[in-house]
């Protein structure tokens, strides 16, 4: 996460962790050790001195049924204190969290402030390279392939129909808190919710200069921003031809609920298979009035396993 002083436009940039809604307790990060479920695996990335973390779990119960592979939101969350819970609902799967070069493992959900090196090396497109890197390392252990589930938890979206070539027997995708719009659309859309559009055409300015990749700009890179700014993935989306599904809260104060109609209406996201659920007085991290929405979601990338289909049931909106 950004610094707090940097907090109006971090949020500007719709790329916040949103990991879960719990918060860090009173003891610090590197009091935290895996549960006996959980192992990492140091994975080399694009470059073997850009390591990856995953976090892995078998099945919670009898032999997994499918696998899910998921990709955190933006900053420098570190899943392992709080996995456990985060994934408690979810059963049937082998679960793969992958980290970002240079995150703490430790972090938690919320870190204050992401270290100097996560910072200079943090850009889209080395994220998506080094994901692939690591998917193709990830041993299995299955003779068949499990069937797949790809999930991006916020920033993490944009990402996921990219890794498709590492993942065997890829089933679906998911976008939490995600609208599934190429990411400058849906940050001049979150400015404007803000009040911030000014800032947002300010850092539009900021990643068309001739200042150096390296330069910070609002606590990134303008390698980060210049690849937000030219990233497509709704194009993406779409070139996958597989079902997809969205699920955001209600009372998210982060991003417009416009936001995720307007995908529906740009002729490039047409051919998608989307189905919609949003839930109803929760906020960007899926908790809310009905109490925690992401083990409802677990609930129903069970049912998709099993069945072998996406069912848009009670609830949810089916759209191509």
């Amino acid at each position: 996460m950004l610094l707090a002083r940097r907090a109006s436009l971090a949020l500007v940039a719709l790329l916040v962790s949103a990991c879960s809604a719990w918060e860090p307790d009173s003891s610090t990060a590197r009091e935290f050790e895996l549960p006996s479920a959980w192992r990492a695996e140091s994975l080399a990335g694009s470059l073997p001195a850009r390591r990856i973390v995953a976090l892995r779990r078998e099945a919670a119960q009898g032999p997994a049924s499918f696998r899910l592979v998921v990709i955190p939101g933006s900053g420098c969350t570190g899943f392992a204190p709080f996995a456990a819970r985060y994934f408690s609902g979810l059963t049937k799967a082998q679960v793969i969290v992958l980290h970002k070069p240079y995150a703490d493992l430790y972090a938690g959900p919320a870190p204050a402030e992401c270290p100097p090196e996560f910072v200079r090396h943090d850009a889209l497109r080395s994220w998506r390279d080094d994901a692939l890197a690591a998917l193709r390392q990830v041993k299995a252990g299955d003779a068949v392939p499990l069937p797949t589930i790809v999930l991006g938890i916020s920033e993490g979206a944009e990402i996921i129909p990219y890794l498709l070539p590492a993942i065997p027997n890829p089933l679906g995708m998911v976008l939490l808190s995600a609208t599934g719009l190429d990411p400058a659309i849906a940050g001049e859309m979150q400015a404007e919710k803000l009040g911030q559009g000014q800032a947002w055409k300010r850092l539009q300015e900021a990643a068309a200069s001739k200042r150096p990749d390296e330069a910070i700009v609002e606590g990134r890179s303008l390698r980060y921003w210049r690849d937000l700014f030219g990233w497509k993935l709704t194009a993406a989306l779409v070139e996958a031809k597989l079902p997809v599904l969205r699920v955001w809260g209600g009372d998210d104060a982060l991003l417009p609920q416009q936001a995720y109609e307007r995908l529906h209406a740009l002729p490039a996201g047409n051919p998608l298979s989307v189905c919609d659920w949003r839930l109803d007085r929760a906020d960007h991290g899926l908790q809310g009035q009905r109490g925690d929405g992401v083990q409802l979601v677990w609930e129903r990338l069970e049912n998709w396993a099993t069945t072998g289909r996406l069912d848009c049931g009670e609830g949810m909106r089916q759209r191509r």
